[in-house]
């Protein structure tokens, strides 16, 4: 039997967007989810994710989406006027791209700060355990990752011996699945409207079915005022929730003999996977400080 990691980003971000993901573990297919530490439903979220001890909880450390948890004047290059995170789509737009790989990029002038973003990434973890009451099992980007986002993920891994779980299918030991529904270009409302993510089931099934253990990254959310105010991911949440709720895809998994697991439960190759990809972070760590 293959095993799949399903994981719901965004936890927190906004009331509907935990409410939906709290749906998609009770009544789907999610079995991990990070939280969204700076955001005002944070602690719901983590009262509400200690009571389901069969999810792995991570942290989707977040520099562009909403207030960061320090003050303005503690992390200033962050921030926009009004206090706010810049947003990752005014980065892009402002900045030099050099290179780009889906959520990776590289700009002629790194956009975030690394003492700044360190400070931030620090507070957001001590919420997390202020609320969880103990470390996250992994670490994860959010929205849009640079050099110096990584620099700050890879002081965070060698001193927590934690997981950055991008590490997994970046480095090829772990693949992550298509989303063919997720528009890279003119993914505007409408399109999120007319998107059917329950259409790509099969596509999903077989490829995780290929191989021992594989990811799959969903957004699953009830739509609300918020998250259309704040992210350009809005009324795609509500197909990703029906996705991972929907009984003909849990179906299908079965019926492939693909069974849904978690980072501490699962295993590759008879290896946990908690420890691969802790190993796998720890190797990009020290490769990422070996180059300078």
């Amino acid at each position: 039997m293959t095993q799949l990691l399903v994981i719901a980003d965004d936890m927190a971000m906004t009331h509907g967007t935990t409410l939906g993901i709290l749906d998609s573990i009770d009544r789907g297919i999610v079995r991990n989810t990070g939280i969204f530490a700076n955001c005002d439903d944070a602690e719901l979220a983590g009262s509400e994710l200690k009571s389901r001890d069969q999810i792995d909880v991570g942290i989707d450390l977040n520099f562009v989406t909403g207030r960061p948890l320090l003050g303005a004047s503690e992390v200033p290059s962050l921030v926009e006027s009004d206090g706010a995170f810049r947003p990752s789509r005014r980065i892009r737009a402002e900045g030099t791209v050099r290179r780009q790989a889906g959520p990776f990029v590289e700009f002629d002038v790194e956009p975030f700060d690394y003492d700044e973003t360190l400070a931030e990434a620090r507070a957001q973890l001590a919420r997390f355990r202020e609320i969880m009451g103990r470390n996250p099992v992994y670490l994860h980007h959010h929205s849009l990752i640079t050099p110096g986002i990584d620099a700050v993920f890879y002081t965070l891994a060698r001193e927590m011996r934690l997981p950055v779980i991008d590490d997994l299918y970046r480095g090829g030991h772990v693949p992550k699945l298509p989303n063919p529904w997720y528009l890279e270009d003119r993914f505007d409302v409408q399109a999120q409207a007319d998107a059917d993510p329950k259409a790509s089931t099969r596509e999903i099934v077989e490829a995780a079915a290929a191989d021992p253990v594989s990811l799959l990254f969903l957004h699953p959310g009830y739509v609300d005022a918020e998250v259309i105010r704040i992210s350009t991911y809005s009324v795609i949440r509500a197909q990703d929730l029906d996705f991972a709720t929907h009984p003909s895809v849990a179906d299908a998994l079965t019926g492939a003999e693909v069974e849904l697991t978690t980072f501490t439960r699962g295993t590759s190759h008879g290896r946990p996977i908690f420890e691969l990809a802790t190993a796998v972070t720890q190797d990009a760590a020290n490769a990422s400080r070996g180059g300078g």
